[in-house]
């Protein structure tokens, strides 16, 4: 049995098993097909229906992934063969020459910055342009670039080397070679996402012919910070402010004629997302929306959606959209549609963006082949209602948009169920193959006075847009302790965390204030940063401008810039008092209880007890099934009963599982992994 896992994809859902999974006691080799890991999360600019920033939740993400001492990245890398059985596979992966070491690579960007040829950016859907050398986007894992051999001087001609001339560590090499390895696993998960269809084929729509016609991903990348326009929204013709903005729905969604009946799930939320923050970006901005169905099923969808129409100006119309035309003067575009009255209908607009679906991604299908699992008529994994997350080949698991078109909260709960399973899997082997993290000597401040660093975040323009970051950065420079106060463009990438190290050691900081956004998710991060360079963690302390600043008031900047002002002086005033914190060990009982036995419960006694640990599964009725048992027949025509017999029978047959029946739930005490004293 092999205590590893083999992880194919690097998007939010194979990051977030991957986290899993090393967290738990296994040892995970990510492969990557791009240069880096992120995937079409990172393309985004914010999510629905809470409007966060996408690269805010991904980026912490992104570094604990990158620095985890248990998973091993295999950007640009393809997995070749996968032979064996569950517990012990073997994989041939091919990593891709970079012509670039990673060893020896700082992500300084000198080279980018030297290098004469140019490329339509992939990242940016050919909005934007890149360097022949280059890293995909600003805050990539790894932060180390590669060279496109296809534009390439050096490649094409033989000559220029200028990035080679120009790299203060010597991290080029013209001569890499790609290389194969063999990777020893006991379970697969595919996490390798989707690709979103190509609008071209419908060329009644104009796209490809009409500048201003985009795509709904090539829009997120007009409406990012970090994208070809900076965040600005802005019409590819002319550089013009559109005013009149069109969205057309189920762009290679439900049309069997192209061979996509299906329903793609996310296309009317974040048409709806994009809609709303185009009206942010620019108050003058009439977002029309053409639509078949509003299918807002999420939670907080539905909110969401009469939001849109109540607060923000949403227009809605009901009908279908038979085509779009260019006037060849102005590049405006007339829509043509039909009304919900059956009458012919023209309005023009300045851009019109079509809310294109999403579809197996390119390689699925080889990918499929050379793994034996079975797909779909769409192409899409096959799994079953009752094993969503496995597939047809035992030890092979799927999540996320390979599985079924989702939005990103579904591909990460997936995500987290197909790591579950693959634990389980392996369970035998947890513990085997982990290496501990390694960290510097702690630098005792007991006796120094403090010295705190100040780092302000500028979020793209989610901070930056409202309140004005250098002038926060300079009023901290005046606060008493203050030695060093800098801003940074994301504070939760991978170089600013080595940037926050590096001014730890020179500045002989002993407390840190980040001042960005939520302590929720990017509050460990820091600490961890601080960990790594010789700081006690706790010695850390945070000014959320985000949350409670810049997203509550973005229409008076000059009392937000005053705020953030406030929030980070309260926050040196408090890092002036910190003192460092020791973590203590506690034993930890490897038992777990499930309270309801219906079918989520049941599936979660059996998939703790598969892991290797003790359950109490708690249910109030005398009988195991919840409301399961009252379901005759499923929407496919399937017998419940059959799954849910099953079920039963194997909760009553693990030896791990003592169920508990006629009980009601009652007070817990202590925390998790304890119980109280007697």
């Amino acid at each position: 049995m092999h205590g590893a896992v083999l992880m194919l994809g690097g998007g939010i859902g194979g990051v977030q098993a991957s986290l899993d999974l090393a967290e738990a006691g296994f040892r995970v080799y990510l492969v990557e097909s791009s240069p880096s890991i992120g995937g079409r999360m990172a393309q985004l600019d914010k999510t629905f229906p809470t409007n966060d920033c996408s690269m805010c939740i991904l980026s912490p993400k992104l570094v604990e992934c990158g620095r985890h001492p248990n998973i091993d990245l295999f950007t640009y890398s393809e997995l070749l063969a996968l032979e064996g059985e569950p517990g012990a596979f073997r994989a041939r992966v091919l990593k891709h020459a970079r012509y670039v070491r990673e060893d020896l690579c700082t992500g300084c960007g000198t080279c980018q910055e030297k290098c004469p040829r140019k490329a339509p950016s992939e990242f940016d859907q050919g909005l934007g342009t890149r360097k022949a050398i280059y890293v995909p986007y600003p805050q990539a894992i790894p932060n180390v670039p590669v060279i496109d051999r296809e534009i390439c001087t050096y490649f094409l001609k033989g000559k220029c080397r200028l990035c080679e001339k120009n790299c203060p560590t010597g991290a080029i090499d013209y001569e890499q070679q790609d290389e194969e390895l063999e990777l020893d696993v006991g379970a697969v998960i595919l996490a390798v996402g989707y690709d979103v269809f190509d609008p071209t084929i419908k060329g009644e729509y104009g796209y490809r012919k009409y500048s201003n016609v985009v795509t709904s991903l090539e829009f997120e990348r007009m409406l990012s910070a970090s994208g070809p326009f900076q965040g600005e929204v802005l019409r590819p013709s002319d550089g013009s402010h559109p005013r009149r903005i069109a969205w057309i729905q189920c762009v290679g969604s439900r049309n069997s004629q192209i061979g996509r009946a299906y329903c793609s799930s996310v296309c009317c939320m974040y048409a709806i997302k994009e809609a709303i923050i185009a009206k942010e970006h620019d108050g003058l901005i009439e977002p029309t929306i053409f639509y078949i169905d509003v299918r807002a099923f999420g939670k907080g969808f539905d909110l969401y959606y009469e939001r849109a129409r109540s607060e923000h100006g949403v227009r809605f119309v009901r009908s279908m959209v038979s085509q779009v035309v260019e006037d060849p003067e102005t590049k405006g575009l007339l829509v043509h549609y039909v009304d919900e009255a059956g009458r012919l209908r023209r309005e023009e607009f300045d851009l019109v963006v079509l809310s294109v679906g999403l579809g197996p991604s390119r390689d699925a299908l080889e990918l499929a082949r050379r793994l034996g699992v079975e797909l779909d008529p769409y192409g899409f994994c096959s799994t079953s209602p009752s094993q969503p997350l496995s597939t047809s080949r035992p030890g092979v698991y799927v999540c996320g948009a390979f599985q079924g078109p989702k939005d990103i909260p579904e591909a990460v709960a997936q995500a987290s169920g197909a790591a579950a399973s693959a634990a389980a899997e392996v369970a035998s082997a947890r513990w085997q193959l982990v290496r501990r993290e390694e960290y510097p000597p702690e630098r005792d401040v007991s006796s120094e006075a403090p010295r705190i660093g100040v780092f302000v975040c500028h979020c793209g323009i989610n901070i930056a847009g409202v309140v004005d970051v250098e002038a926060v950065r300079d009023y901290a420079r005046t606060l008493p302790h203050v030695v060093h106060a800098e801003d940074n463009l994301f504070s939760c990438s991978q170089d600013a965390q080595e940037r926050i190290k590096k001014v730890i050691r020179e500045e002989r900081l002993n407390r840190v204030v980040v001042a960005s956004c939520s302590p929720r998710t990017h509050e460990p991060l820091f600490r961890q940063t601080l960990r790594e360079a010789g700081l006690n963690p706790y010695l850390f302390e945070m000014a959320n401008i985000r949350d409670q600043c810049s997203w509550v008031h973005m229409k008076e900047k000059e009392r937000a810039t005053e705020k953030a002002k406030d929030l980070v002086r309260m926050a040196v005033t408090a890092a002036a008092l910190l003192q460092p914190l020791q973590r203590e060990r506690l034993p930890v009982h490897k038992r777990a209880l499930v309270i309801g036995g219906g079918l989520a419960g049941m599936t979660a006694a059996l998939g703790f007890a598969s892991a290797g640990f003790e359950v109490f599964l708690v249910e109030r009725e005398a009988a195991l099934g919840g409301n399961l048992r009252h379901l005759r027949y499923t929407l496919r025509g399937k017998d419940p009963q059959a799954l849910l017999q099953e079920l039963i029978e194997k909760v009553a047959a693990h030896p791990s599982i003592y169920v508990i029946l006629n009980a009601e739930s009652w007070t817990t005490r202590a925390s998790r992994g304890t119980t109280p004293p007697a």
